[in-house]
């Protein structure tokens, strides 16, 4: 989002630039790495993820602790649960006395479901597919906790924290008045090349390519739209790789089958899959064996029977901050038939997970705009936006559905999203903001963020 700050940092030298994103990097080194990191990866080496009357045992353990927590210090879910005979609760298998947490509910309480301030806490500003803005609350612990979780994971892989890395995110960071083809900082105390998502065009992908072999990283991460774009036209052009990566790690969006071979095809490296939210869900990890595990240790997922299928229930157990007990996150899962997998470990089976659909929308400058940047919209905006919907019939002109909350939604609101979509599809098109009362729901129960009439 354009702000003074931002605009303060365009304006400086590309290398003062790098400098900036290093020395944020070192901020989020501490708020994520730390001692609570440190230990909760000590504790991970040591699980037996093999012995499911033991993770079973831990789970149980993780959730009735949380569970008391929250009670204790949530004046939201104290309210909650004050018709609950919480005696009843000994372990998850009694999760289902429990009401199920709407996310509009979650939205419309989120200062009473806070246990900790915004001075004390990690901040993180949802996006999501469904067009709801969350802004989320983590305690430093859980934080450390989360990423700890990814390292272990990543490690399995022979990754490393030390490694070079390239990273593919929707953060705003390059100028759209940059005449340097120069789309990429870096971030010297990660060692991680941070590339724009949003500069990545047919004319500007050869930079990119040339940009990877002379940085040549041990890991590749981040939004799978983009990484397919580039592998695609390395595979169109035929161009060989200086560098071959221990692994592509995809998040944000649906890995599909075809992208998955494409990038491989590309990279020369196993590409995996990972689903986990900002809210803080539990962790649903790709194995070696390419099967995806939930993670019973850092929550609970629960099926959830609708008109239009299986739908999540989620309890995050390092959501302290934000407590998330039995949250209808609004994706879609089916657990396997089987119910052992070759890498031995006990974690139940999941056979797909829904509702991350790459779509995207089209500028007349820019080309394709994906899902994510257009779920980054609407982060950082305040809890006013109940829901929101992108819809595109005609080439020039993007009209925008908001379904807001009246009590708290004003013009300066519109404006922020109006620099947003400036920044993403450029000045020469149209945005039509339209207040609607809903916004009614696909086929598949969700709603969808991108309706694109062009493309259909």
């Amino acid at each position: 989002m354009k702000n003074p700050l931002f605009s303060l940092y365009e304006r400086t030298p590309i290398c003062v630039q790098n400098l900036t994103m290093s020395v944020y990097g070192l901020l989020l080194k501490h708020q994520r790495y730390g001692k609570h990191y440190r230990e909760m990866l000590r504790t991970l080496e040591k699980l037996d993820d093999t012995d499911i009357v033991a993770m079973k045992r831990l789970q149980n353990e993780r959730f009735l602790d949380f569970l008391h927590y929250t009670i204790a210090h949530s004046d939201f879910y104290k309210s909650f649960y004050k018709e609950i005979d919480l005696s009843r609760i000994h372990s998850v298998e009694d999760i289902h006395h429990l009401p199920i947490l709407e996310k509009e509910m979650l939205r419309q309480n989120l200062p009473q479901v806070y246990t900790i301030t915004k001075k004390e806490a990690i901040v993180s500003n949802t996006g999501g597919t469904t067009g709801k803005s969350l802004t989320v609350l983590y305690t430093k612990k859980d934080m450390q906790r989360r990423m700890a979780y990814l390292s272990f994971w990543e490690s399995s892989y022979g990754v490393l924290p030390t490694d070079k890395r390239a990273s593919f995110n929707g953060r705003q960071f390059i100028s759209r008045n940059q005449s340097k083809k120069v789309f990429w900082r870096y971030n010297y105390f990660r060692k991680q090349m941070l590339y724009s998502t949003f500069n990545i065009t047919e004319e500007n992908i050869p930079h990119y390519i040339d940009s990877l072999n002379q940085f040549k990283p041990a890991v590749i991460n981040g939004f799978v739209s983009a990484i397919f774009q580039i592998a695609c036209y390395i595979n169109k052009h035929y161009i060989p790789m200086d560098f071959k990566a221990k692994a592509v790690f995809t998040t944000s969006e649906t890995l599909l089958p075809y992208q998955k071979a494409a990038i491989e095809k590309a990279f020369g490296c196993p590409v995996k899959n990972q689903y986990a939210s900002s809210e803080g869900a539990p962790f649903i990890t790709e194995c070696k064996h390419g099967n995806l595990h939930y993670n019973l240790f850092t929550g609970v997922i629960e099926s959830y029977q609708t008109e239009y299928g299986t739908e999540m229930l989620v309890t995050g157990f390092d959501t302290h901050g934000t407590p998330l007990i039995r949250y209808r996150i609004g994706d879609m899962w089916e657990l396997s038939d089987n119910d052992s997998c070759a890498c031995g470990s006990c974690f139940p089976l999941v056979a797909r997970i829904e509702g991350r659909k790459v779509d995207y929308l089209l500028s007349k400058q820019y080309g394709k705009v994906s899902l994510s940047h257009l779920a980054d919209v609407i982060k950082g905006l305040p809890n006013s936006i109940v829901n929101m919907q992108f819809l595109q019939e005609e080439p020039s002109t993007i009209v925008i559905n908001l379904v807001i909350d009246k009590s708290t939604f004003n013009k300066a609101d519109l404006e922020k999203i109006k620099k947003e979509m400036e920044y993403r599809f450029g000045e020469d098109m149209q945005f039509d903001l339209r207040m609607v009362d809903n916004i009614e729901k696909e086929k598949s129960g969700k709603y969808s963020l991108i309706k694109n009439k062009l493309t259909e």
